[in-house]
């Protein structure tokens, strides 16, 4: 008798076979957790005793779950040889495609992942990486033979079906970063319609399984078949070639989706699911194009690099010209600066004591006597001294404000006492406080300016003069009861200083002072009061 040879190219989900009473196969576990040998070709050679001339007696008993369409393949007989090629097929089919779709998906995941990592912008690279990994957790099923780490078919079964929602989020995801759109809205409704899905499939009783399987297999099978379409319509519509290509590699992958809905659903009698195996394809052109663009992208990368090079060998020696031009500008304008310090220290000292001799003269013309025109000459002597010996003082102050202010304060009191004018001084703090030369000489220019207007513009009978330190913020406040500033001429904004061409050289000297104290400076009308006020910090 020749050896025959037998094979059968399915059973779900397990079983054992029985060759006239003898055993010649059996699965590991016959009860839960089931073995998932759904997907396993068997074939073998059988010979005598098991083998009888006449008839012979094949039982295959199949242990399997009724929500997971159990049954029995078809069983083929005849010679060793073509039973082995037979098997052979099947076993590349079933499992060696299966398993090297598998290497392939989850190898093109990781390095488009790396690529994502160093190019966290290119987000179409990031969803790709995340579709390849759910695509992997899916397909997994053709060859998994056991549901660990699940204790149940039912757990096994209920992840690969969220795997399979996850994918399918994944690939619109992916579809519409890669064409470069964006919809927040439809993205959102997607999102929350799959999360719900899970959420019924993990909660749900045991006795809709099978109901809730099919609908959330429905479901995001149809959001993949509209985002094919999209995908079709978006990459012919641009004419882009790279998106061609993906939507052609789309195209094989989409028949053989609706091959295997048919499967699922029973609608044809097959046991055989080809996406896993095209999906390859798919998955092949996208990296591929993904690929191609980060090559690109490196290579205008490369060129500007070049260019930038290029720009910055050019401005280096625009810029070794460019030097020297500015800093013959440099000199220019700090010879500008320096003498327009010295105006404003001429216009602020001297000029303000040379508008309180001529005020003096004018209010007693005849009666002034001569001791009198002496001290105004000498005074106008100090104030020069005082502007000569400002231009060179840099050295932090050996004395307090308090003491640097007293000769200010004795002079602009006798002006006001020649004026008839009532001058009040308040001082708080100012005793403690130490400023360096060129500040404080900044704070004398101020308030010596703020009076010298009193003199010459305000026509008050009293002005009151407030100078305090508390708390590391100096006040300077002067505050007369005359005629005042036209208010409308100044804004609201922090300082209501007048930022016109029409302001006068002294409001604009003080404004400029107390910007280079880093102060602020305001300019009011209150209660028939005219009072200007300067704050900044001591430290």
């Amino acid at each position: 008798m020749k050896p025959r040879g037998l094979m059968l190219e399915y059973l779900n989900m397990a079983g054992v076979v029985y060759l006239n009473d003898s055993l010649i196969s059996r699965d590991d576990s016959l009860v839960e957790p089931l073995s998932r040998a759904w997907n396993t070709p068997r074939h073998w050679v059988v010979d005598a005793p098991t083998l009888r001339a006449g008839s012979n007696v094949l039982l295959v008993r199949v242990s399997g779950l009724a929500a997971y369409s159990p049954g029995l393949g078809p069983v083929l007989r005849g010679s060793p040889g073509d039973i082995r090629s037979a098997y052979d097929k099947a076993r590349w089919l079933r499992h060696d495609l299966q398993l090297f779709s598998l290497a392939i998906t989850v190898t093109l995941g990781v390095v488009v992942l790396t690529l994502w990592l160093y190019r966290r912008q290119e987000t179409s690279y990031g969803w790709f990486s995340l579709m390849s990994f759910a695509w992997w957790l899916y397909a997994v099923n053709q060859i998994a033979t056991r549901p660990w780490p699940f204790a149940t078919n039912d757990g096994w079964q209920l992840f690969v079906s969220i795997a399979f929602l996850f994918y399918c989020a994944c690939f619109t995801m992916f579809v519409l970063r890669f064409c470069g759109r964006r919809m927040p809205r439809i993205e959102a409704v997607m999102w929350m319609t799959f999360g719900v899905g899970a959420a019924m499939l993990i909660a749900a009783p045991r006795a809709y399984t099978e109901t809730l399987r099919a609908i959330w297999a429905v479901v995001p099978g149809v959001t993949w078949l509209a985002t094919c379409v999209l995908l079709f319509v978006l990459t012919w519509r641009e004419r882009q070639t790279e998106q061609r290509i993906v939507s052609l590699c789309a195209l094989v992958f989409v028949a053989a989706g609706l091959h295997d809905f048919l499967v699922f659903f029973g609608i044809l009698d097959s046991n055989v699911y080809y996406t896993a195996q095209t999906s390859q394809i798919l998955m092949i052109g996208m990296a591929v194009v993904l690929a191609r663009r980060f090559a690109n992208n490196a290579r205008r990368i490369s060129q500007f690099n070049d260019e930038l090079r290029q720009a910055i060998d050019d401005a280096r020696r625009e810029l070794s010209s460019t030097l020297n031009r500015q800093h013959e500008l440099q000199v220019a304008n700090v010879r500008l600066a320096e003498r327009l310090n010295l105006a404003h220290d001429l216009h602020d000292g001297l000029g303000g004591t040379l508008v309180s001799g001529i005020a003096a003269i004018e209010h007693a013309p005849h009666t002034l006597p001569p001791e009198r025109f002496l001290a105004l000459l000498k005074e106008l002597r100090d104030e020069l001294r005082f502007v000569v010996d400002s231009a060179t003082v840099h050295q932090a102050g050996e004395q307090t404000l308090a003491e640097q202010m007293a000769s200010l304060r004795h002079r602009m009191t006798a002006r006001f006492e020649i004026q008839m004018i009532e001058c009040e001084w308040r001082v708080e703090g100012i005793e403690r406080c130490e400023m360096g030369a060129a500040r404080s000489l900044e704070v004398q220019r101020i308030l010596q300016e703020a009076l010298t207007n009193v003199l010459k513009h305000s026509k008050a009978s009293c002005v009151r003069v407030d100078l305090s330190d508390v708390d590391g913020e100096f006040t300077l406040r002067v505050e007369d009861n005359g005629v005042g500033f036209d208010t409308g001429r100044f804004d609201d904004a922090g300082d209501a200083i007048p930022r016109t061409s029409h302001e006068g050289t002294g409001l604009h000297s003080m404004r400029r002072r107390a910007q280079r104290l880093g102060g602020t400076m305001t300019i009011v009308r209150e209660r028939d009061r005219t009072v200007v006020c300067v704050r900044m910090g001591t430290a």
